[in-house]
């Protein structure tokens, strides 16, 4: 069994879409002859934390935790300099202040010191035959290139995303420090790299073109057939109705606008079937189906743990999928998208037609497109199904063409990078 750090800030019980990637790799990873250590962080705050995810950790994977060196720093200097009683107080204060100031390359470049620190501990009791670094947050990549020059282990850097913002949406907003040290940054950690996998084929091309790399690896994300093994019978129509879920976030650009504007175009029509369409939307705070006049219609639960959300989805009659605005309309594959296909249900995909999504869905079936702001369009799929005229509209899967993005073949497709990384660097 070779030895893998694998390097993941968003790991359980951080709940965020990065964090099924890295948990899924190394859960699966042992299959494949590669045993995992996984370095992430100590205390992340609760407010992003769900600690259901515990459990999913495959039972046997060494978990390391290294804190932000910015609350080490905080602590220290309020036990020095203030009574007992305000400690905890000023130690939080000086911790925001101290990370606020850090933000090369990213909000966690505090952490950096001390997550070096751990890994070479860790490299020092028994060594690791490779690195292995997800990203973002771009930090990890640095660990990873630290931890490679000291102790002459070769890495893998994991692009979840580009760490260049497209500029198209305003929260991949950079400082200036950041906009001036990134671009140098990322061609540093990503030269040194003995290999580079991204999520998908148009991110393989940016990747290439912004590290200077010759090759990337594109190696999707996936779904776990065991979420969906108990529930793999496909509902019947409801006779109360039809019931869509979308399980995701909201954000400006990426969101369920079109969704929201389809229902209040029927309801402004005097549909007489749009009483019977039921929505379920979880993963963002509730607020907009109500601003948009469509809370009759629509439940926004909020944010959900993962198995709430699953069952949302294998309940549903069809689930929603949109895409961000802008480059990432055609460039994203969104991790919802596997678990969609893996529960069987109908996909109303709201994406372009040369998007990657579409090239995905069309492949495995199972899902109807239609254009991003095509609200006459979307709205009378959703009439159609209400009215029970479902028959023939999504394609039908193609099963075969879904095994390809199990986690288990994801994981293998990842050994095997490890392994031609391994192997090359030892041969070098």
């Amino acid at each position: 069994m070779r030895r893998v750090l694998y390097i993941a800030y968003l790991y359980p019980p951080i709940a965020n879409s990065g964090t099924r990637r890295s948990l899924s790799f190394v859960n699966h990873l042992p299959d494949h002859g590669w045993q995992p250590t996984v370095l992430t962080v100590a205390n992340p705050e609760e407010r992003v934390c769900d600690l259901s995810l515990l459990s999913e950790i495959r039972e046997g994977t060494q978990v390391e935790r290294a804190p932000m060196a910015s609350a080490a720093v905080a602590n220290r200097l309020a036990a020095w300099c203030v009574p007992q009683s305000r400690r905890t107080a000023v130690a939080a204060a000086l911790e925001w202040r101290l990370e606020r100031v850090f933000q090369a390359p990213d909000e966690v470049a505090a952490w950096y010191p001390l997550a070096v620190q751990r890994g070479l501990a860790l490299h020092r009791k028994q060594p690791f035959d490779l690195i292995c670094a997800s990203g973002w947050p771009w930090t990890s990549f640095l660990v990873a290139r630290a931890l490679s020059l000291k102790t002459g282990c070769p890495y893998v850097l994991d692009y979840r995303d580009t760490w260049r913002p497209s500029g198209t949406h305003e929260w991949e907003v950079q400082t200036r420090l950041q906009a001036l040290l990134n671009p140098r940054l990322e061609r540093l950690a990503a030269r040194r790299a003995a290999a580079v996998v991204t999520v998908t084929p148009s991110l393989v091309d940016v990747i290439r073109r912004d590290a200077g790399l010759a090759q990337v690896h594109c190696i999707t994300n996936g779904f776990e057939p065991d979420d969906f093994s108990s529930n793999s019978a496909l509902p019947g129509q409801a006779e109360d109705g039809v019931h869509v879920s979308y399980t995701g976030v909201w954000r400006p650009g990426y969101g369920l606008e079109d969704l929201y504007r389809a229902i209040a175009q029927l309801k402004l029509a005097g549909s007489r079937h749009i009483g019977r369409l039921r929505v379920s939307a979880a993963g963002f705070k509730p607020g907009p189906a109500q601003a948009f006049g469509v809370d009759d219609v629509v439940q926004e639960l909020g944010p959900v743990p993962h198995e709430r959300a699953l069952s949302l989805m294998t309940s549903s009659q069809a689930l929603y999928l949109p895409v961000p605005l802008g480059y990432y309309a055609k460039a994203s594959l969104p991790g919802k998208l596997f678990e969609y296909l893996g529960s069987g249900r109908p996909i109303l995909a709201v994406v372009p037609a040369d998007s990657e999504v579409a090239k995905v869905v069309s492949s495995v079936g199972g899902a109807l497109r239609v254009d991003p702001g095509d609200i006459a369009g979307l709205a009378t799929v959703l009439e159609a199904l209400c009215q029970g005229n479902a028959d023939g509209l999504f394609p039908l899967r193609q099963p075969e063409q879904l095994k390809r993005y199990t986690r288990a073949e994801t994981a293998r497709d990842l050994a095997a990078v490890f392994d031609r990384a391994r192997s090359t660097t030892n041969q070098g």
